[in-house]
């Protein structure tokens, strides 16, 4: 499970408004101000509705229909092959931002590239909540290929969030006229790219789990490399300077940080405990329990931490009988030190990766000149079975 991104929701345009003379591409400018607001209207039917009842899969497919259309505008736009009245103005909520008030408001800024950041993350945004929705969907099928599906879902999020932290975001900020939210900045995409490819790896495990006699010790280290992921979401967050992100987002990566840390100690127990180092499995163990807790006590409100303290209460129950187990074994027959914390913390392993991003391009263009010779497009919903 993820961060539960609320989708943003944008202002309406008509493209025909901004170009001195849209020419040959009459028709196809008129597209694209359609698409797009087929795009502004599944986006507010979303906002309304409770999140068992949105059809993520028709966002998805509307933003995948306007994309091809808003890419021909771009390369029209980079060609000088249509010319602008005026610069357009784009609006869209911001989804991390903060604001004093119940929900963000709209920000106003100009230039294509706006667009383009916006229309991609609520892509990502969409992915991620749909692999979620997937893995919330119990008895649904072989649950190896519905920890498959999660997975690709999740690594297509981490590259398109990647997309545009690497390609999309300079481009921007070369036009840009405003400060802009933070969704603009590099490392929030960026970070947004580790939250997602984190979790894929976490659904990956869960897979793994499935096959018998999985070595603790590989399991370890891929919560541990699932860790470092979000260690580093938070330090990209954490480097924003002028840019105020939502306190909840910000608390989700610190208290993903603690749970995926306390799973690698819990297996690093489980191991100690089968070469009977009984002694080191307490520690290990005993550090998972107290992290665990204190993820139980959190202040957060229940919206933003349902996909952190609800795994976490369900760690617990095992965790606490697996503390009383290891510890009534070395208090009667093993006899083992404890090793101090300092200690425990030598012994942690390095992660180990399980999967890769995949790499996102943009789809092909609908209309315009081809500047660059183009990469083939990688949508979400290929090859999907909805």
């Amino acid at each position: 499970m993820s961060y539960p991104y609320a989708l943003p929701t944008t202002g309406s345009i008509s493209f025909a408004d901004y170009f001195v003379d849209p020419g040959d591409y009459a028709n196809e400018i008129s597209e694209a101000t359609a698409l797009r607001g087929r795009l502004r209207g599944v986006l507010k039917e979303a906002k309304r509705e409770d999140d068992e009842a949105r059809d993520l899969v028709r966002i998805m497919k509307t933003i995948e229909d306007y994309l091809p259309y808003l890419v021909g505008i771009i390369a029209c736009l980079e060609t000088d092959t249509l010319k602008l009245k005026k610069e357009i103005e784009f609006s869209w909520r911001s989804t991390l931002g903060t604001s004093v008030l119940k929900q963000t408001q709209r920000i106003e800024c100009k230039g294509i590239y706006y667009e383009l950041i916006f229309t991609l993350l609520t892509y990502g945004y969409t992915s991620s909540l749909w692999a979620t929705s997937l893995l919330a969907q119990s008895g649904s099928g072989p649950e190896a290929d519905r920890y498959n599906k999660v997975a690709d879902l999740l690594c297509t999020a981490a590259g398109i969030f990647a997309f545009v932290a690497e390609d999309v975001v300079d481009r921007f900020g070369k036009t840009a006229t405003s400060k802009g939210p933070p969704e603009v900045v590099r490392e929030l995409p960026a970070a947004l790219s580790k939250i997602a490819h984190a979790d894929a790896e976490a659904a990956g495990i869960r897979k793994a789990l499935l096959l018998p006699r999985t070595s603790h010790s590989l399991i370890a280290k891929l919560y541990i490399n699932v860790t470092a992921h979000y260690e580093m979401a938070g330090g990209l967050i954490g480097s924003l300077k002028g840019h105020d992100v939502s306190g909840d987002f910000r608390r989700y990566l610190t208290e993903g940080t603690v749970y995926y840390k306390a799973l690698a100690k819990k297996y690093l127990a489980m191991d100690a405990n089968a070469k009977q180092n009984v002694g080191t499995a307490v520690g290990f163990i005993k550090e998972t329990k107290e992290s665990l807790h204190s993820l139980m006590k959190s202040t957060l409100p229940k919206t933003s931490t349902s996909t952190v303290a609800s795994r976490a209460a369900q760690e617990e129950a095992i965790v606490n009988e697996m503390f009383t187990t290891y510890n009534k074994v070395n208090d009667t027959v093993t006899f083992q030190a404890v090793p101090t914390k300092a200690d425990l913390q030598t012994m942690i392993p390095g992660g180990r990766p399980l999967l890769n991003v995949k790499k996102y391009s943009l789809p092909l263009q609908a209309f315009g000149p081809v500047t660059e010779k183009p990469e083939t497009a990688r949508y979400a919903l290929a090859g999907g079975y909805f």
